[in-house]
């Protein structure tokens, strides 16, 4: 950054503020739509880091309305394309099973986007024991099998689609550079950071995750009823065999997910600990509290896993009032759009999150992988 003042930068055609994955992939959707297009992407950190690098990487098409459904399963295929051109994508299938009480089963086949569930007959029930130690549904519930799901590291997706970003001419991707600030200009909207710098861009999206109320237009996410929410994982340090499956306890809002690289489980659950600052490190910590649900959770359903449980993994997420992400202009001008509130599901929606806000940019353009 050279410190020009936004009155004499070169205008980018687009500035995406944030570079976790949902910055990420609006900067490189616009790359692929408007291939002439010079697309700025900063954030007050590390490409990929906060409530990204923390992320499971689950991705499963679900939702609970149709709206939801249908991101997840455009986000989804895109996901699947994206792996098809670059095998090195660190994309992984996953066979993905259910575990819900016997009268939750026909709510969760309406939150499936594709074929409804199917029941798990008893020899697979006994192979998934062997996986799941103690796992035995019980007389109120029922095991289900979905099609395959995936997995990914989606910081590593993030960083990914931000080196062909910075590698196109004319764009340019910046760490550790913090906006403060956006403000209408001669040639758009000027952007203005922490160190007195500034850059100029026709067009913005702030995409600022849990950082969303304290950034650019925070006023604007207030308004909307974003708040913050802490999201935790524990890890259960036992080594998943190989092919080992995902389990959705549906109604605990949790699951566990093999991390065989990693030689360990990753079991993600449901805290409840609202207004939780990205910036207050102090609070981003598991809890006495979220250690008894995931104990809670774990000797209820696959209670030979209680004694592989240690560490973990804490951050925190925006949550706009209905749980679904908020793709919104942020004035009248047109120019500056908020894209956040990934509401925990940031990498599993993120394509479409990606897509909706630029359309509203320009609602006819396409665009592909």
């Amino acid at each position: 950054m050279t410190g020009e003042t936004p009155a004499r930068a070169v205008p980018f055609d687009l500035a995406v503020v944030g570079t976790g994955i949902l910055g990420a992939m609006v900067a490189y959707r616009a790359m692929l739509r408007h291939p002439g297009w010079r697309i700025l992407a900063v954030d007050r950190q590390r490409a990929g880091a906060g409530a990204t690098g923390m992320s499971a990487g689950f991705d499963v098409p679900t939702g609970r309305c149709e709206r939801q459904r249908s991101m997840a399963a455009r986000s989804t295929a895109f996901y699947a394309e994206l792996a098809g051109r670059r095998p090195a994508s660190g994309r992984r299938a996953v066979d993905v099973f259910w575990l819900v009480s016997a009268g939750g089963r026909q709510a969760l086949a309406d939150t499936l986007h594709g074929s409804p569930p199917e029941e798990v007959d008893a020899a697979r029930a006994k192979e998934l024991a062997a996986v799941f130690p103690g796992l035995t549904p019980g007389p109120e519930s029922v095991l289900l099998a979905t099609g395959p799901g995936s997995r990914a590291v989606p910081a590593k997706v993030a960083r990914d689609l931000l080196r062909e970003v910075r590698d196109t001419p004319g764009n340019a991707v910046r760490d550790g550079w913090h906006v403060r600030a956006v403000e209408p200009a001669d040639d758009g909207l000027a952007l203005l950071a922490s160190d007195g710098t500034g850059v100029t861009a026709r067009r913005v999206v702030v995409a600022t995750g849990p950082w969303a109320v304290d950034g650019p237009y925070g006023d604007r996410a207030l308004a909307h009823g974003l708040r913050t929410k802490k999201v935790v994982a524990f890890h259960v340090q036992s080594p998943p065999p190989a092919g080992a499956p995902a389990l959705v306890f549906e109604d605990e809002d949790a699951f566990l997910l093999p991390q065989p690289e990693h030689g360990r489980w990753l079991l993600s659950i449901t805290s409840q600990e609202w207004d939780v600052p990205a910036t207050r490190a102090d609070r981003l910590v598991a809890t006495a509290e979220d250690r008894d649900i995931a104990r809670a959770v774990l000797d209820r359903h696959v209670p030979g896993f209680g004694a592989g449980l240690a560490g973990g993994q804490v951050h925190c997420d925006s949550y706009p009032p209905d749980g679904l992400p908020l793709v919104t202009r942020a004035d009248d001008t047109g120019r500056a759009v908020l894209a956040f509130g990934g509401a925990g599901a940031g990498y599993r929606l993120a394509p479409a999150v990606a897509e909706d806000a630029l359309n509203l940019f320009e609602p006819e353009g396409p665009d592909t992988a």
